[in-house]
C-alpha cells in the first residue's frame, strides 16, 4: 500500500464499516469478527455500534459500542463521526506509514503511545462536535456511553467512558477464564465524585439505590417547570447540561498484549452485562463458534430470554472478536 499523505485526510469511505447485525462471521488475517444488536425488551433502540474488521490494513481493526440515554441522538451521532475523528489524527497516519514501510521503530510501546493519543483525541473531539450539535437542537441531556477497541497485531487497546464494558477470555484446557478489560464510571466512585463536587454537581441515589450525577441547577430548573435529567454514569459523550457539573468525556485507555491463550474479546452494552456474567457470555460464544453458529446471536438470545428473571428491560448490543484458533 502507498504511503499516507500526512497533510491529507484519510479516506474513511475506503473502510468496510458495519453498523448493523453482521450477516456472517467476518474473517480478516485469521481473526474473526461478528456483531449483533437487538432492541431487546425496550420500546426503542438506543444502542449503536461500529465494526471495522480491516482498518486500512489487515493487521488493524477498530470497533465500538455506544449506548444512548435520553434517546438515540447521541449514540447515533458518535457512531457516524468517531471514525472520522480517529482518522484525522496524525498518530494514526504515522502508524499506518510506519506499518506499511515495515519500519522497525514501530513496536508495541511506540504503537501504544500513538493509539492512546489518537483514541483520546477521537473521544474528546467527537464529544465536542456532539455538544455543538446538541446546543443547536436543544438536546440538553442526550448522552451515550462508549467502549471501543483498536487492534494492531497482538496489541489490543481499549478506551471507554460510562458503563458499557469489555472482557477478554482465555482458554486454559477446557476452562473459559474471562477478565474484565474495563471498570465502569459511576458517580459514587471517589475520584469521580471528587470531580463532580468540585464542579458544583452532586450525587443522588435513585431507582433502587443506584448512583446518579445531578447538576447544580437541578432544583432551580425543576422549580421553573423544566425536567432536568440525571445520569447513572459519570463519563459520557454528550450530556450537554451536565458537562459543566463534572460529567466527563475523557476516556480510560488501557493496553493489553494478546497471548496465544487469549481467544475472545466481547464488547457490549449494559443490556448484556446486567443479565449475563462474563463467564457465561464467553462460554456461550465459544460453544457457538465451535458448533458453527453465530456467537453474538446466541448471546443476545440467551440474554433476552433471561431478562425477565433479572428484572431488566434494555437493548443489547454485542461485538465478538475471536483472536486465536479455538
Amino acid at each position: 500500500m502507498s504511503e499516507f499523505d500526512a497533510n491529507a485526510p484519510l479516506d474513511v469511505s475506503e473502510l468496510g464499516v458495519y453498523k448493523s447485525t453482521t450477516p456472517e462471521l467476518i474473517v480478516v488475517n485469521r481473526r474473526a469478527f461478528e456483531a449483533t444488536t437487538s432492541i431487546g425488551l425496550r420500546p426503542t433502540q438506543e444502542d449503536r455500534f461500529l465494526l471495522i474488521p480491516k482498518f486500512f490494513v489487515e493487521e488493524m481493526a477498530f470497533c465500538g459500542v455506544f449506548d444512548g440515554t435520553v434517546g438515540h441522538d447521541a449514540s447515533e451521532f458518535i457512531v457516524q463521526n468517531i471514525c472520522a475523528h480517529l482518522c484525522a489524527t496524525d498518530e494514526i497516519k504515522d502508524m499506518l506509514n510506519l506499518h506499511n514501510s515495515n519500519d522497525s521503530r514501530l513496536n508495541n510501546e511506540v504503537a501504544a503511545g500513538k493509539i492512546r493519543i489518537a483514541m483520546r483525541s477521537a473521544f474528546l473531539n467527537s464529544d465536542a462536535a456532539l455538544i455543538r450539535m446538541c446546543s443547536e437542537k436543544n438536546l440538553h441531556y442526550a448522552s451515550s456511553t462508549g467502549v471501543s477497541a483498536f487492534l494492531w497485531k497482538n496489541l489490543l487497546t481499549v478506551a471507554h467512558i460510562g458503563d458499557s464494558k469489555a472482557c477478554i477470555a482465555k482458554l486454559k484446557g477446557d476452562d473459559v477464564c474471562p477478565e474484565w478489560l474495563t471498570v465502569d464510571h459511576k458517580p459514587h466512585m471517589p475520584h469521580e465524585l471528587q470531580r463532580i463536587e468540585q464542579n458544583g454537581g452532586s450525587l443522588a441515589w435513585l431507582h433502587g439505590n443506584k448512583p446518579y450525577i445531578r447538576g447544580g441547577d437541578f432544583f432551580r430548573r425543576q422549580a421553573n417547570g423544566e425536567h432536568p435529567k440525571q445520569l447513572n454514569y459519570s463519563r459520557a459523550f454528550g450530556g450537554k447540561d451536565l458537562k459543566m457539573f463534572g460529567l466527563s468525556s475523557d476516556p480510560d485507555i488501557n493496553h493489553f498484549e494478546i497471548t496465544p491463550e487469549d481467544k475472545l474479546v466481547l464488547i457490549a452494552s449494559d443490556g448484556l452485562w446486567d443479565v449475563l456474567n462474563p463467564k457465561v457470555a464467553c462460554e456461550i460464544a465459544i460453544a457457538a463458534r465451535r458448533e458453527g453458529r453465530s456467537a453474538t446471536q446466541d448471546i443476545v438470545q440467551r440474554a433476552i430470554h433471561d431478562m425477565p428473571i433479572c428484572g431488566v428491560r434494555d437493548n443489547i448490543t454485542v461485538i465478538a472478536l475471536f483472536l486465536n484458533d479455538l
